[in-house]
């Protein structure tokens, strides 16, 4: 079985999970850097303390393999605090990768230590045991079938450290049932986060949305525009700002009243979306008007997109069933960086364009032009 098939069954999106919420449960992944100080410290104080104790040779072997995991976590910690989880979704993948193999170490020590039958020893692996557990089913809450799996693991490896040992006494006997209590905590924890999470997703989008349409918003639009200018920098392909304006919507809006003018819009907003490319993002910024972002886009492939739009708003639109109304739309075009790479440059040149239009003969494209 291969890494990322590994990684899919015990971090997986459940049913019916959107994209989105599958990426708020596994930006919970990486740990916080006060709780991989405390999972070094802890982690090397027991090796060393076992093997300024015991004297034992597999203890090297412990503090080493655990060092050596820990540096890891630490460079895919750093990788991501730079933003780089949003370039390479493998590093996922490689966090949680890693910190199975430590869980793995971490097993094979407590088994270890349980052999030994000293009672120091045996608390010591009692207590990573049973502490580690509680770590589990609170760290990995978004993702039930990896935390119960390493719920499981660490009580396998009580369960067969006692077996083996000289000196079980009753901690023998409350241990290896640690695991279901610890994974019904984990149960809550989960049902608890997802409210969490799924209410945080609503809120998010909710405000980067218009309710109407469903288009995004004034804020989104401003957002994804800002990445696209910053992602441009050493890149061919250029950024076209369209910005539209319905031609007759006060007459139906007057006409039909709001029911009617909403549901033109939104009749509007649909055919929008269907006479753009997969990559361009249509956003409704208030009333009649929509903006258009094309990424990779020159001046021909902006212009051909505007008279699509136009062409695709001329059919008539149903407004509720009660008739079939006729809307025009003016498109303005700005260009990046032809035309500048500022945010409100952009959109004030292309607000300028589309003025332009409306105050010809409607129903067309006005591209800015730099000496206007």
């Amino acid at each position: 079985m291969t890494v990322r098939r590994l990684f899919a069954l015990v971090v997986g999106r459940g049913a019916g999970e959107s994209a989105e919420l599958r990426e708020a449960r596994l930006r919970t992944l990486p740990d916080t850097w006060l709780l991989m100080v405390a999972t070094i410290f802890w982690s090397q104080a027991g090796g060393w303390y076992v093997l300024a104790l015991t004297g034992r040779r597999w203890a090297v072997l412990w503090i080493v393999a655990d060092a050596a995991l820990e540096a890891a976590r630490v460079v895919l910690k750093t990788r991501h605090h730079r933003g780089h989880a949003q370039q390479t979704p493998q590093l996922y993948q490689a966090m949680a990768t890693v910190n199975i193999v430590w869980f793995l170490v971490t097993a094979v020590a407590i088994t270890a230590l349980l052999r030994l039958g000293d009672p120091g020893m045996l608390v010591l692996g009692t207590m990573l045991a049973v502490g580690w557990m509680g770590v589990v089913a609170s760290r990995y809450a978004a993702f039930p079938r990896l935390g119960a799996g390493l719920l499981y693991l660490l009580g396998a490896a009580a369960t067969a450290g006692f077996l083996f040992s000289p000196d079980l006494g009753v901690m023998a006997i409350l241990t290896p049932g640690a695991p279901v209590a610890y994974q019904l905590l984990l149960r809550q924890n989960y049902m608890i986060l997802m409210e969490a999470i799924t209410a945080r997703e609503e809120n998010l989008h909710l405000s980067m949305h218009d309710p109407l349409t469903g288009l995004p918003n004034r804020l989104l639009l401003r957002e994804r525009l800002a990445a696209l200018l910053k992602d441009q920098h050493g890149r061919t392909g250029g950024v076209a700002v369209l910005c539209l304006d319905l031609d007759g919507f006060k007459p139906v809006n007057d006409r039909y009243g709001h029911a009617g003018g909403d549901w033109l819009l939104r009749s509007v907003a649909a055919r929008l979306r269907t006479a753009v490319r997969e990559i361009d993002l249509v956003c409704r910024t208030g009333g009649d008007e929509f903006v258009v972002l094309l990424p990779e886009a020159g001046r021909a492939d902006a212009v051909h997109i505007a008279e699509r739009l136009i062409a695709s708003c001329r059919e008539p639109h149903d407004v509720g069933g009660t008739a079939m109304v006729r809307v025009g739309l003016s498109v303005g075009i700005a260009l990046a960086p032809e035309h500048g790479r500022d945010i409100d440059e952009l959109l004030s040149f292309a607000d300028d364009a589309l003025y332009s239009s409306k105050r010809g003969s409607k129903g067309v494209w006005t591209l800015h032009s730099s000496d206007a």
